[in-house]
C-alpha cells in the first residue's frame, strides 16, 4: 500500500507527522523548527494538489518561517526573564499525545474518503481536517501560553490549506497572514507577560 503512494500522500503523512512532533514535543525550540516545518510542508501540498501558483506556495513557507522566528525570539526573552518556566510539563503523557494525533489522522482519512467534498482533494481536506483536531488538541493540553498559542496557528494552517485550495487570489492570502500575525503577536505578548509574573 505505501510503495503506491504518490507524492502527495508523503506530503500529507509529513504534515501530520511534524503536527504530531509539535503535539508531543516538550522542548520550545524544536516545537517551533516542526511546527515551521510543517507550514511549508503546507504549502508544498497546495503546490502539488492545486493549481496554486507557486509564488502563493512560497508564500505559506515564508509565513511559517516568519512567525517561527518570532516565537523563537520570544522564547529567547522569555528564558532570560524566567529560563526554567519556559517549558511547561503537559497535563498528559507524550505517548498520549501520540496516540491522539494518530486518532484524529485516522478519523479525518476516514471522513475525507467518505465524504469527499467536490472543490477540494481528499489530501487537503485530510491535512485540514488532522489540523485543526491536533491544534485543539495542543491548545486545551498546553499550560504554556507560547505552545497553545502554536495550538491555535496550528488549527488556521489546516484551515488555511483548504482556503487557499478554493480561493487563492491577494486578499485572501493577505487576510489569512494578517491573521496569523494577530495571533503570533497576542501569544508572544502573553508569553513575556506570563514569563514576568513566573519571575
Amino acid at each position: 500500500m505505501i510503495g503506491g503512494w504518490g507524492s502527495g500522500e508523503w506530503t500529507v503523512f509529513g504534515i501530520v507527522t511534524l503536527a504530531g512532533l509539535v503535539l508531543a514535543l516538550d522542548d520550545w525550540r524544536w516545537m517551533l523548527f516542526a511546527w515551521a516545518l510543517m507550514g511549508a510542508a503546507g504549502g508544498v501540498l497546495l503546490w502539488q494538489t492545486t493549481e496554486t501558483p507557486g509564488e502563493l506556495a512560497w508564500v505559506q513557507g515564508f509565513n511559517s518561517a516568519l512567525l517561527a522566528l518570532l516565537f523563537y525570539l520570544t522564547g529567547r526573552r522569555a528564558q532570560r526573564i524566567a529560563p526554567k518556566t519556559l517549558e511547561a510539563p503537559a497535563i498528559v503523557h507524550w505517548r498520549f499525545r501520540i496516540l491522539s494525533a494518530f486518532f484524529f489522522y485516522t478519523l479525518a482519512r476516514v471522513i475525507a474518503l467518505r465524504f469527499p467534498l467536490p472543490i477540494a482533494s481528499p489530501s487537503l481536506l485530510i491535512v485540514t481536517y488532522t489540523l485543526i483536531g491536533i491544534g485543539l488538541l495542543i491548545t486545551t493540553l498546553s499550560r504554556s501560553p507560547l505552545k497553545a498559542g502554536l495550538g491555535v496557528l496550528t488549527m488556521f494552517n489546516g484551515y488555511q490549506v483548504f482556503y487557499l485550495s478554493v480561493q487563492d487570489s491577494l486578499l485572501a492570502i493577505g487576510l489569512m497572514a494578517g491573521m496569523n500575525l494577530l495571533v503570533a503577536f497576542l501569544t508572544a505578548a502573553l508569553t513575556l507577560v506570563h514569563r514576568e509574573v513566573s519571575a
